[in-house]
């Protein structure tokens, strides 16, 4: 039985000194890794990503050295930002010819970027020079030098009233930080925007595992207690005792036992029946049967007879998809969303709203535990059965009928939280889609909801699409059937969603990139459907045109909701950031050149990691200034 708690912790106060945060201020900057000032010696490679400047330097062999002279106007901190990772190497550090600081970045399990302090020094010029001291293989990350000027506040960046910063709960920026502090971000960051925030594919629902059995045994007491003797009862190496009482009976002893476990065991709990009790593993399938179980009562006309010498029967769940996990998204599990969601998006939306900021929040098919089994019915499939497995990792799951009853409950719990924050409720269909390129048998249409509708609706089989290249006409039947039912997913869950919230809002996110085939454009935009009668708003997004740094494709990909009949007000788009080569500040400005609503910048964690200038719409769009 599943089962939800909550902590309250009240009365509480901070006490003690260094209480007072304090933050990079005037003065402070940060020196990327191609910065003309900064010296490289021995073999390095770079890599480009969510680094700060969006690039990095490695070098994996000993002796190999970076160095680099600044000139500071104050006293201040310095700061190495770098990668600890499993493969870390051991390095030195060594300002101005001073004695060398060794520092280890080995971190074992792990692969995490850090700000290492190097020290304080006074104003003027300094050298720092950073050498490989580790082991040849071993991995020194060099990101940035960072010259902190210690300031109390922080600065106040210029608002940007129609633009936010994407926000995912399957990313630390969301999932690991405080949701109050991830909405303090972005208004502090000066974005004003309608907030897009996914709800992920990972983690916001119930898992269980099919097939896993937990391990039990059970433990038959008969005759007459003996008045003062002492029952035992051994768990493994713990053991367990109740010294009889007058008055004990088979029943009393065995409700004892049971109390006993619950109040005071973690790996068990148990229930007492009469003069039955049962104890059961909560360790999961097999490892429950390693629990060994022995009874003594001391006595002859008292007797304890165990089902099994230790805990039995315990069953691991069955292995499904490319990671073999036995964990399934539970389908019926009511709410859908699990706590850990409900709670988090509850108080990042509520804070949103206290700063004034609107917000809509996103799903798409995909489920990172979703079943995959013909029998459950929730997979999008190849034509030769292969369920659609994508690289988030994720099952792509399809229109059908049980697939649609789990997703539409999503969108009504989220809608719930949203009522509860004091937003009217505002869902986004993000990337609701038909996956867009094929398999070797051909693309993904072909779940058996999808195939028998098809036959019922034309009396014939439908054909296998052999490629998102395929010729549309080749295809006129399933090009007119297979949008209708991304149209009647959609249709459906707004209906449902309204019942109990009839203000709800409704939004898609649609991506022009990786439907730029004549197939796609058809079978993955259900245009009776998708229309400014029933939706507040279209969003496009184009990761691939601006990535391919295609300002024309992406300016297309802009217009497109008012080509179909949306207007400005009614339009937005989406703007990967994660290259800082890209023109993706040309191409928010060519979004407002076209009037619209709002513009979203994917995402947070880029804008932070990278550390874009919040005032990108006036200057560089890379920063090197670090002001907070």
């Amino acid at each position: 039985m599943r089962s939800e708690f909550s902590v309250a912790v009240s009365n509480w106060t901070v006490a003690g000194t260094n209480l007072q945060y304090t933050v990079a201020g005037p003065g402070s900057r940060r020196i990327e890794d191609d910065a003309p000032e900064v010296k490289f010696q021995g073999n390095w490679t770079e890599a480009r990503g969510n680094y700060s400047g969006g690039s990095i330097q490695s070098a994996a062999t000993p002796g190999s050295q970076v160095s680099c002279t600044y000139l500071a106007q104050s006293a201040h901190s310095l700061y190495l930002g770098t990668r600890r990772a499993d493969s870390g190497a051991q390095i030195t550090a060594s300002v101005d010819g001073s004695s060398s600081q060794a520092i280890n970045l080995q971190l074992a399990g792990e692969d995490v970027l850090a700000r290492i302090p190097l020290g304080q020094f006074p104003a003027g010029a300094n050298t720092i020079t950073l050498t490989h001291t580790g082991a040849a293989g071993t991995y020194f990350y060099f990101d940035f030098l960072e010259i902190a000027v210690p300031a109390l506040t922080l600065p106040t960046f210029p608002t940007n009233p129609s633009t936010t910063l994407a926000t995912d709960w399957d990313t630390s920026h969301s999932l690991a930080l405080a949701p109050e502090r991830t909405a303090w971000l972005i208004q502090t960051l000066g974005f004003q925007g309608r907030a897009n925030h996914y709800a992920g594919a990972l983690w916001f629902y119930e898992l269980y595992q099919p097939g896993m059995v937990y391990a039990s045994a059970t433990v038959q007491f008969a005759g007459t207690p003996e008045w003062s003797t002492l029952t035992q009862i051994a768990l493994g190496a713990t053991v367990l005792t109740h010294q009889n009482l007058i008055g004990d009976t088979t029943a009393s002893i065995a409700t004892c036992f049971a109390l006993l476990i619950n109040t005071g065991s973690t790996g068990v709990w148990a229930q007492a029946n009469g003069a039955t009790l049962t104890i059961t593993a909560r360790a999961m399938g097999s490892a429950g049967n390693t629990i060994t179980l022995t009874v003594t009562t001391n006595s002859t006309q008292f007797t304890a007879q165990t089902s099994s010498a230790a805990l039995a029967g315990g069953m691991d769940g069955l292995p499904e998809g490319p990671d073999g996990t036995p964990w399934r998204t539970d389908l019926n599990s009511s709410p859908r969303l699990n706590r850990a969601a409900r709670d988090w998006n509850r108080g990042f939306l509520g804070a949103l709203k206290s700063y004034g900021i609107d917000a809509a929040v996103s799903f798409s098919m995909e489920l990172q535990h979703g079943d995959d089994s013909l029998t459950t019915a929730i997979a999008q499939r190849y034509p030769d059965g292969a369920p659609t497995w994508v690289n988030t990792p994720a099952l792509q799951t399809n229109f059908g009928p049980t697939s649609t009853a789990f997703w539409q409950q999503v969108y009504l719990d989220m809608a719930d939280v949203m009522a509860e924050a004091g937003i009217v409720p505002y869902l986004q269909f993000g990337e609701v889609q038909w996956w867009y390129f094929a398999a070797a048998s051909g693309m993904p249409f072909y779940d058996d909801y999808a195939k028998s509708a098809f036959q019922n609706a034309y009396g014939q089989a439908m054909q296998v699409i052999p490629s998102q290249n395929s010729a549309p006409g080749s295809f006129p039947n399933e090009c007119a059937f297979l949008p209708g039912l991304i149209g009647q997913f959609t249709d459906t869950i707004m209906a449902f969603v309204r019942e109990s919230h009839p203000n709800a809002r409704f939004e898609v996110l649609y991506p022009p990139d990786v439907n730029d085939t004549p197939l796609n454009q058809i079978i993955n935009l259900p245009r009776n459907s998708w229309t400014p009668a029933k939706l507040n708003c279209f969003k496009t997004e184009n990761f691939t045109f601006t990535g391919n740094r295609d300002l024309n494709n992406a300016l297309a990909s802009i217009e497109l909701p008012m080509s179909m009949g949306f207007a400005r007000s009614q339009a937005s788009h989406l703007v990967g950031i994660s290259d800082h080569t890209t023109p993706w500040e040309k191409e928010w400005n060519l979004s407002f050149g076209q009037g619209v609503e709002s513009v979203v910048l994917f995402a947070l964690d880029q804008f932070c990691l990278i550390g874009y200038n919040p005032s990108f719409g006036t200057g560089s769009a890379r920063a090197l200034y670090m002001g907070g």
